[in-house]
């Protein structure tokens, strides 16, 4: 009986522990790639998967506003198309619950057509002060496929560092033609909601407290944090 005590004891202990030494965000860098966050550079990563003709990308970015703030930001879907490079329209369709929505794009695409998407995005908090908003497209003109997630953490004294990451499977027309534009296009992506979240909170901050207000009206205590996509 004793012996079962002590065991409970220990592994309890354990799980505390790892709790607490839970990995985070910059714990995916290495040194030099920390020291490039830390100074405000982007650390871009290209997987290539087989069977898919582009990459899977992730960039990771340091941001001047705090992990609430961007995630209110980012939240805002119908304001994407006001900041995000060449979204021509951003237009929730489908309310499924507070923290789930599908939101219809339209895309500038240069070359061929614009695309038009509806893309099916979830809120999630997988832990106190984190955020994760993940997405997978719906439907699509040209798309084949998309599935991704923009993860934000505390960077400590009111900042955050921000994972996007995206794997996308483009059409056949789109595959040659588009590939290193839209592999730019994502870091532009990055670097636009860094920038907007910053200027929501220095230029406008009576409408990102009306941002932060809907983010945290979204987000329940009961909201389950166990994302759909965990590796996009």
């Amino acid at each position: 009986m004793r012996f079962l005590v002590l065991l409970i004891q220990l592994l309890f202990a354990l799980g505390v522990a790892g709790r607490l030494s839970a990995a985070t965000l910059t714990d995916e860098l290495n040194a030099e790639q920390k020291s490039a966050v830390a100074a405000g550079s982007q650390v871009v990563f290209r997987e290539e998967i087989p069977g898919q003709p582009w990459p899977r990308v992730r960039v990771f970015q340091r941001v001047h506003a705090s992990p609430e703030e961007v995630a209110a930001v980012f939240f805002d879907y119908e304001n994407a198309k006001t900041y995000i490079p060449d979204v021509l329209e951003s237009r929730i369709s489908k309310r499924i619950s507070s923290h789930v929505f599908e939101v219809d794009y339209n895309v500038d695409v240069p070359i061929l057509t614009d695309e038009m998407y509806t893309a099916r995005n979830e809120l999630e908090m997988p832990q106190p002060g984190s955020y994760r908003i993940s997405w997978r497209i719906l439907k699509a003109l040209q798309t084949k496929a998309a599935v991704g997630n923009l993860r934000i953490e505390n960077y400590g004294d009111g900042e955050s560092v921000i994972c996007y990451t995206n794997l996308v499977t483009p059409g056949s027309s789109m595959a040659g033609l588009l590939k290193s534009i839209a592999m730019e296009r994502m870091q532009k992506v990055v670097a636009a909601i860094a920038s907007h979240s910053l200027k929501q909170k220095t230029e406008a901050p009576r409408d990102l407290a009306r941002q932060v207000e809907a983010l945290r009206a979204a987000l329940p205590i009961s909201t389950p944090s166990h994302p759909s996509d965990k590796k996009p």
